[in-house]
C-alpha cells in the first residue's frame, strides 16, 4: 500500500528523525538480500533512481505539510533526476543523497528517504522500531524523599511502557516534585503523554493544536488515531485537533512541582510534551532548546525498495500559533543539559552536594550531549 499508513502504531507517528538515515522503522528483512549483500549495498537498477525521485516528488506535492515547500522539493528532484544525479550508486547511498538534497532545499526535522521492507506484506516501515532504541523507560524511581524521577528514550505506546508509567505515577502519587528526563528522548506518540496528563492536571485542559490538510485526511486519514484526548474536525481546508488533558484519579500530583530536563536531542513527541507542559505553565523546562522536529506524519512507500517518512501536519501553540520546527522549544531555565538534573534537584530543595551525588548515580543509556547538532 502506498501512502501514509493510518493504522500505524503511535511510534511511527511522531517519531523523531534522529534515526540514522536509511534505517527503516520496521524490521529489515528484504527477500532479495543475500547473506553477503545488505539491502543498502545493493546497486541501483537502470532507471531506478530516476523513478524513485519522480515518485518522491509526486508524493511530496500530494501530502507534505506545506504545498509551496513541496513544489520546491519536487522541482529540485526533477532537475537533479534529469541531470543524472540519481542514476548510479547503491540503494543505501540513494536514500542519503535524496535526503540531503531535500534538506538542502528546506530543512525538516522528520523528512527523510529510507529503505523499505521488501518482506511480504510488510509495507513501508509502518510499525515497531522499539528494538532500535535503548530501553524505553531507563529509570523510574523515587530519587529522593518526595521527588519522583523518570527517564525515557521514546514514547512507543507499548503495553509495557504505559504500565511502567502508570506504576511509577501510582507509586509516587504523594510526591511534591516530579522530574521528567527527556534529554535523550527521540519521539513517539501520545499514549504515555495522556497517561501522565491524567495524573497531573486537575481539569480538562487544552494543550496544543495539530493540523493537516483536509485533502490528505480525506484520502489517507490521520496518522494519529482519534481518541478521547484528540479529535480532528474540519476547519476550512484543514483538519484541526486540540490535544487535551483529561483528569483521572485525584491525587496530590495535581499540585506537584514539575521539572522537564531537555536538550538538543529532545525531539518530536518529546517536544510536543515539552510545549504542552510549558504553554500550560504546568512545568519548568531546564536545559537547552530542543531538536526542532515538529511536523508529524508517518512512513509512505515509494516502491518495494524505498519509502519516505512523510510530514503531513504540524503541531503548534494554542496561544501563539507557532510551532517549533527548526528552532525547538526554548527552556525556561537555560543551562548545560549535562547539569539539568542537578539544577532540578536543587530547585526541589536538595543541597548542591546531594544533587551532584544523585546525578552521578544516573547513567543514561546514551550520553547527554550539548554539541548543538540537530539530528534528522
Amino acid at each position: 500500500m502506498n501512502g501514509i499508513q493510518p493504522a500505524s502504531i503511535a511510534s511511527a507517528v511522531l517519531l523523531a528523525a534522529s534515526l540514522p538515515i536509511g534505517v527503516s522503522l520496521a524490521a529489515q528483512s528484504p527477500a532479495t538480500a543475500t547473506a553477503s549483500a545488505s539491502p543498502d549495498s545493493l546497486p541501483l537498477e537502470a532507471g531506478e533512481g530516476r523513478a524513485v525521485a519522480a515518485k518522491l516528488g509526486d508524493e511530496l506535492i500530494k501530502s507534505f505539510v506545506f504545498r509551496d515547500q513541496a513544489e520546491a522539493y519536487a522541482a529540485m528532484l526533477r532537475s537533479n533526476a534529469a541531470a543524472g544525479r540519481y542514476d548510479s550508486g547503491t540503494r543505501g547511498a540513494l536514500t542519503k543523497l535524496l535526503t540531503d538534497d531535500l534538506q538542502a532545499v528546506h530543512k525538516d526535522g522528520h523528512l527523510h528517504v529510507q529503505l523499505a521492507d521488501d518482506g511480504p506484506g510488510q509495507g513501508g516501515g509502518g510499525g515497531g522500531g522499539a528494538k532500535d532504541f535503548p530501553p524505553l523507560i531507563q529509570a523510574a524511581k523515587t530519587i529522593a524523599p518526595g521527588i519522583g524521577y523518570i527517564r525515557f528514550s521514546a514514547f512507543f505506546g507499548t503495553d509495557e511502557e504505559i504500565a511502567g508509567v502508570r506504576k511509577w505515577l501510582a507509586e509516587n502519587k504523594d510526591d511534591k516534585v516530579l522530574i521528567f528526563d527527556l534529554r535523550n528522548h527521540h519521539g513517539g506518540g501520545l499514549d504515555e503523554q495522556d497517561a501522565i496528563f491524567s495524573y497531573i492536571f486537575a481539569k480538562k485542559t487544552p494543550l496544543v493544536k495539530m493540523a493537516m490538510a483536509k485533502s490528505v485526511f480525506d484520502e489517507r486519514g490521520a496518522p494519529i488515531q482519534s481518541g478521547p484526548t484528540l479529535q480532528f474536525q474540519p476547519e476550512g481546508e484543514k483538519m484541526v485537533a486540540t490535544h487535551v488533558a483529561i483528569p483521572a484519579e485525584d491525587t496530590p500530583l495535581r499540585n506537584a512541582k514539575i521539572y522537564l530536563l531537555v536538550s538538543n536531542r529532545t525531539a518530536s513527541a518529546a517536544e510536543h510534551f515539552s510545549l504542552a507542559m510549558k504553554s500550560t505553565g504546568r512545568a519548568t523546562l531546564i536545559g537547552e532548546a530542543t531538536a526542532g522536529a515538529n511536523h508529524f506524519g508517518g512512513p509512505a512507500e515509494l516502491n518495494q525498495h524505498f519509502a519516505v517518512w512523510m510530514p503531513v501536519g504540524r503541531t503548534y501553540d494554542i496561544k501563539t500559533g507557532k510551532d517549533w520546527e527548526g528552532s525547538g522549544v526554548a527552556p525556561d531555565i537555560a543551562a548545560d543539559p549535562k547539569q539539568a538534573l542537578i539544577l532540578a534537584l536543587e530547585k526541589a530543595g536538595l543541597s548542591h552536594e546531594e544533587a551532584v551525588r544523585l546525578d552521578a548515580a544516573e547513567v543514561p543509556a546514551e550520553p547527554v550531549h550539548s554539541d548543538k547538532l540537530r539530528a534528522r
